[in-house]
Parts: structure tokens; C-alpha cells; sequence
């Protein structure tokens, strides 16, 4: 019975050992894993720090390019913070890779806001860039009807063929050739005057306008960009999980509070989005002693299965001895045993002799 218990605690044993072996390689490829996420961090701040320089705050075109450069690259992100995530499963008794996953989920709440608030900037920045247009297409008209009665002006006051052709020149305004000046001064003028009043409308029409096609790739992709800071928004709310309440923080913004909310409720529900934003950050940094808690008591089981198995291996090392010192003295028994079958031999054959030489 001691043999059979003996025989198979080395075998739990080692099946133990091995289990602790796949668990310290797991807690390792969970290490990689979150080095890999921050690597990729990385990289994302350089591809969007280099797109986005120099820095133009007050630029139209600057802020769509910025816009377009953040949410061009997003999956970068958005793969490191699920690979957090993923190393956190891997190693949920992992104190500091689940530090490192609540940090991430409350920056991936904030991205989440960031990337909401990109709607609003894309507006503003094409109201302000039709706005700069349309204020330079008036400047440029206003410019160009300036000129024009600056020409009309230097008509009016030539006194002779060549003194138009001389004013012409210096404001370069229409030129006239030398086979012209034989023309009548009043011909020549008012051949000036009408080819000025055609080529000022002329001019003004081909004026960049809000509406032409020259501007119609920048608002696709200003309107590429919020679609896309939209989802990326969604995606960083989706990946923003509260581990102590078990929720992601789009979950806490989508799921109804009671079957009984209107349409017109459910609606305001994306309209409380800093506000669902302010609770989920308020939840993470009141529970941090919960947190703290829980980290404490994952440290205890720890600790707790370190000893578990070092008993064992104890208890597994005492059964192997016990095993050893059993099949010592088996021997000895035996070879006792040997011993006293000679000894018996040697006397019954002394004792043959005696009684022959008798």
C-alpha cells in the first residue's frame, strides 16, 4: 500500500512541475506581448509627430492633415491596446502587467473622447478654411476692379497714342501695338476701356470658389477623416474595460438603463458621453484601494501555490528516500537471508562428516 502511495506521488509531482513550467513560459510570452504593445505605441507617436510637423495650430489644412495623419494609423494603437489585453489574460496573476492594463484602459477612455472631439475640430477647420477662401476671392476681386479703374483711370488722362501705349506698358494693363498708334486716340481708348470691362469679369470668374472642383478632394478627405474618428472612437471605447465592474465603457454608453427609455432617451445617451467619461474615470480612480486589494490577494495566492508546491516537491523528495531506504533493507533481508542458508548448509554438511568419520 506504502509502495503504491509512494509510486504515484512522483508522478502528480512531476505533472505539477510541468504544469508550473507552462505557466512561467506563458507569464513570459505575456511579458513579450506587453513590450510588443508599447513598441507599437511608439511607433505611433513618430508616424503621427512627424506628419503633424511643423506645427500650424491656426492652419485649415494643417489641422485636416493632422486629423487625417491620427486616424490614417489607428490600427497601430488600437493592436497594441488589445495586445494588453491579451498579455493580461495570458497572466492574470500578473501584478504589474494588470497595472499596466488598467493604465491603458483609462488612456484608451481619453483617446476615445480625443478621437470624438476630431469631429468637431474637422468642422470648424473646413468653416475655416471656405471661410479663408471665400475672404480671399473677394480680396482678389476687389484687387483686380482696382486695377481695372486704375487703367480706365490712365485712359481718360493719355493725351496721345504713344502716352497710352507708355501708361499701358507701366501698368501692364492690355498692350497696344505700334501699328496702332496711327488709330485715333478716342479709338484706341475706347478699345481699352472694352477690352478691360471684358477681362476683369473674366478674371474674377476664374477666382477659386468654396464650390469648384479644387477643393472637392479636401472635403472627402475631411469627410474620410470624421467617418474614420468615428469608428476610432467606438473602437478605443470598446477596448476601455473596467476590470473591477467587468464592462468595456461602450458597453456603458450603448446598454439601456431600463427597457422603458424613449427613442428621445436612447438618442442622448452618445450626448452623455463625457459624462458616462467622467464615471468611468472616477470608478477606476475611487476603487484604486479595491484594486490594491485584489493585487494584494493575488499576491497571497501567489505566494500561497509557491509554497503548495514546494511541499510537494518536499513530499515527493521524503517519498523517493522512503522508496530508496525500503529497497535498501529489502536487499539486506535478502541477502541476510542467503547468509542463513549457507550457514544451514555448512552445518548439516559438518555434521554428514562427523557422522561418517564415527
Amino acid at each position: 500500500m506504502t509502495e503504491s502511495q509512494s509510486s504515484n506521488s512522483p508522478s502528480s509531482a512531476e505533472k505539477r512541475q510541468g504544469e508550473i513550467g507552462s505557466q512561467q513560459i506563458t507569464d513570459r510570452a505575456a511579458r513579450m506581448i506587453l513590450a510588443a504593445s508599447f513598441g507599437l505605441f511608439a511607433i505611433y507617436a513618430i508616424v503621427v509627430g512627424s506628419d503633424s510637423f511643423p506645427l500650424r495650430f491656426l492652419d485649415p489644412l494643417w489641422m485636416i492633415k493632422a486629423a487625417t495623419s491620427l486616424v490614417n494609423a489607428v490600427s497601430i494603437p488600437l493592436v497594441g491596446v488589445a495586445l494588453v489585453h491579451v498579455a493580461a489574460a495570458l497572466a492574470p496573476l500578473d501584478s504589474v502587467i494588470d497595472q499596466r492594463r488598467r493604465l491603458i484602459s483609462r488612456l484608451s477612455a481619453l483617446a476615445a473622447l480625443g478621437f470624438l472631439l476630431l469631429l468637431p475640430l474637422l468642422g470648424f477647420a473646413i468653416w475655416k478654411g471656405v471661410s479663408n477662401v471665400n475672404q480671399g476671392a473677394k480680396l482678389q476681386a476687389v484687387a483686380l476692379n482696382r486695377a481695372a479703374g486704375k487703367l480706365i483711370q490712365a485712359i481718360d488722362q493719355a493725351a496721345s497714342p504713344q502716352d497710352l501705349q507708355k501708361k499701358m506698358v507701366s501698368l501692364q494693363g492690355p498692350p497696344i501695338n505700334d501699328r496702332d498708334l496711327v488709330r485715333p486716340l478716342a479709338e484706341l481708348k475706347q478699345t481699352q476701356k472694352q477690352i478691360i470691362n471684358q477681362l476683369v469679369p473674366n478674371l474674377i470668374s476664374q477666382i477659386p470658389k468654396p464650390t469648384s472642383d479644387t477643393y472637392k478632394p479636401l472635403y472627402v478627405q475631411a469627410l474620410r477623416s470624421a467617418l474614420l474618428s468615428l469608428v476610432s472612437s467606438l473602437a478605443f471605447a470598446s477596448l476601455a474595460y473596467d476590470s473591477l465592474k467587468r464592462q468595456t465603457l461602450l458597453q456603458r454608453l450603448i446598454r439601456p438603463q431600463s427597457a422603458g427609455l424613449s427613442g428621445r432617451q436612447r438618442g442622448g445617451l452618445f450626448s452623455s458621453f463625457s459624462k458616462q467619461l467622467d464615471q468611468f474615470k472616477r470608478s477606476t480612480s475611487t476603487d484604486a484601494a479595491a484594486a490594491q486589494r485584489l493585487a494584494e490577494w493575488r499576491r497571497r495566492l501567489k505566494e500561497s501555490d509557491r509554497a503548495k508546491n514546494q511541499a510537494e516537491r518536499s513530499q515527493s523528495l521524503r517519498d523517493r528516500d522512503m522508496k530508496r531506504n525500503l529497497a535498501q533493507q529489502r536487499k539486506l533481508s535478502q541477502q541476510r537471508e542467503k547468509q542463513r542458508q549457507l550457514a544451514e548448509r555448512e552445518a548439516r554438511r559438518n555434521a554428514n562428516k562427523n557422522n561418517r568419520n564415527r
